[in-house]
């Protein structure tokens, strides 16, 4: 029977096939290239498969990627949220503080500082991680800009809202009696006939009778730089001094409850209600000066202020 697995060739002359024998190195050859196809064959398969199939250490490489790019991304959109409280918020009240304190507005262009400007993270990265980070860090450095910027503006505004609280504070706004219907005005600030002699004078105060004993108030905080008792003129007075150019009189007391050099705040008791010095009857003259020059004194006085509000805010000092 002739083997499948071996050569044969057919004699002529014995009329028999003779087997093919190849040689030993020809056999080896043929074994190593039969090797070298299976490799060359496997290698093309796994070349096609790490084409489509990513290995383990690429596939925790994406993993990693993808939380960091969602982290980044989530930290963007809270930097979005802060400058847009930012703008909406902030930027709105203070052009609203500012207008109400009569300053100007702050530009544009200094308002949104850092937007447009260079950006040392830009380049040269071009993934797509890099990419965002290089995003996030340039909103952080923008928004940190405009924060400080804001920042400034709020203590710019806080300082003038200080100064003139202050101000107001020491500003002569209410009247240094309460006007209830037992106390009225009886001689008004401009000319008007003088009480002794009946000729034509200058009245640089507001006259207030009421009750001997009222109580006399401090108009505004300030301190007191003047305690004079006299038979004649104003009689018994008190001047105070309430900075930022403003000086009150307050004359013929029968009492004075204050020393020369004191701190005094509005609505403060300093004295009562008398008839010394040159006076006609029981009654307060009250002068409001700016600067050492005499001013109307009810263009001051909050006219709106109740008794029982006046009383309340006299209550606080006692």
């Amino acid at each position: 029977m002739i083997s499948k697995k071996k050569r044969y060739n057919f004699d002529t002359e014995t009329l028999y096939y003779v087997e093919v024998k190849n040689p030993a190195g020809k056999r080896i050859l043929r074994s190593l290239l039969s090797f070298l196809y299976i490799n060359i064959f496997a290698f093309a398969i796994l070349v096609v498969l790490y084409s489509f199939v990513s290995s383990p250490k690429s596939i925790f490489q994406n993993i990693r990627i993808k939380k960091f790019t969602t982290r980044y991304e989530l930290l963007s959109y809270k930097v979005d949220s802060i400058s847009a409280v930012l703008k909406n918020f902030h930027f709105t009240n203070d052009k609203i503080y500012r207008g109400i304190l009569e300053l100007d507005s702050l530009p544009d262009n200094i308002r949104i500082a850092g937007t447009g400007g260079y950006d040392p993270y830009a380049a040269p990265p071009e993934s797509f991680s890099s990419k965002v980070f290089s995003s996030l860090i340039t909103k952080i450095n923008i928004l940190q800009n405009q924060i400080s910027v804001q920042n400034e503006s709020y203590d710019e505004i806080l300082n003038i809202a200080r100064e003139r609280n202050t101000k107001l504070e020491h500003y002569p706004a209410i009247t240094p009696v309460n006007c209830t219907k037992y106390i009225w005005i009886s001689s008004y600030y401009g000319s008007r006939n003088d009480p002794f002699t009946f000729h034509l004078k200058s009245h640089q105060g507001i006259d207030f009778v009421g009750p001997r004993n009222t109580e006399i108030f401090s108009t505004a905080c300030g301190s007191v730089t003047l305690v004079k008792h006299s038979r004649r003129g104003y009689g018994n007075e008190v001047v105070i001094d309430h900075g930022f150019g403003y000086s009150t009189r307050y004359a013929h007391l029968n009492k004075i409850l204050v020393e020369e050099g004191q701190k005094v705040e509005r609505g403060e008791l300093i004295g009562l209600m008398g008839n010394t010095g040159r006076s006609t009857g029981t009654h307060l003259h009250y002068e409001v000066r700016m600067n050492n020059r005499p001013i109307n004194p009810i263009y001051y006085f909050a006219d709106d202020m109740t008794p029982e509000e006046f009383e309340k805010l006299t209550d606080k000092s006692d």
